[in-house]
């Protein structure tokens, strides 16, 4: 373990399949992050019914979130906000492009921008710190997965990416795409994938024969480094 940094803890608490077959899945995508005795959210989830039904049967109080950071502005990614504001009025929150100080081994990365069918969509990530490495949680990663751990890189400098967790936005893309990400991803030393939400279940294999570090997604899956 790197000195000074302790482990953290992911739990995806929404997402488009189901891990923990007591927790329904549904289109989007939200991810608790515990680190130091805090709890941060990443995404919000589409459906806040859904979103407080899951963060209940784990345990998850909503007054005991910390912060919240927004990947972009999409519903199946800010849907839980307002009513997560409606029951923890003094939560803080972190949308893209809005400067915000996390906690120390917490980092913003980018937003990075990209046009998507027509939209521009300006697009965060969240680097975490830990003994085991950096694990980067994203939510679409619309502006490519591959830049946003090039950028998380460039803004930790002498730091490797332990995992990224969230959605690799590779539903709509082709085999040869899949694995030229996958490739990539392993060149940049990304030492396991949580692909989760707009990943694609047909995009899995691929990964997986490339990359073979893809871990199991869904509503419930945990994951501890450091």
């Amino acid at each position: 373990m790197a000195r000074g940094l302790s482990s953290a803890t992911f739990t995806v608490l929404y997402d488009n399949e189901e891990h923990d077959r007591r927790l329904i899945p549904a289109h989007g995508f939200a991810c608790l992050v515990e680190v130091g005795g805090a709890r941060f959210l990443f995404d919000t989830g589409g459906d806040p019914a859904v979103l407080f039904y899951n963060m209940g049967v784990l345990g998850v109080h909503p007054r005991s979130i910390s912060a919240v950071v927004i990947s972009h502005n999409h519903w199946d990614h800010t849907g839980g906000l307002s009513a997560l504001l409606s029951r923890n009025p003094t939560v803080a929150v972190a949308p893209p492009g809005v400067a915000y100080s996390l906690a120390g081994s917490l980092h913003l990365v980018g937003p990075l921008e990209v046009e998507y069918k027509g939209v521009l969509i300006r697009e965060q990530a969240l680097a975490v710190e830990t003994g085991a490495g950096v694990v980067l949680v994203v939510g679409c990663s619309h502006p490519g997965v591959e830049r946003l751990v090039e950028e998380a890189l460039r803004k930790l400098p002498g730091r490797s990416i332990a995992a990224v967790i969230g959605g690799l936005h590779l539903v709509e893309s082709d085999e040869k795409k899949v694995l030229a990400t996958a490739r990539r991803l392993r060149e940049l030393g990304v030492e396991k994938l949580v692909a989760c939400h707009c990943t694609g279940k047909r995009a899995l294999d691929p990964l997986s024969r490339v990359h073979g570090g893809v871990l199991a997604c869904g509503a419930g899956a945990s994951y501890t480094f450091g």
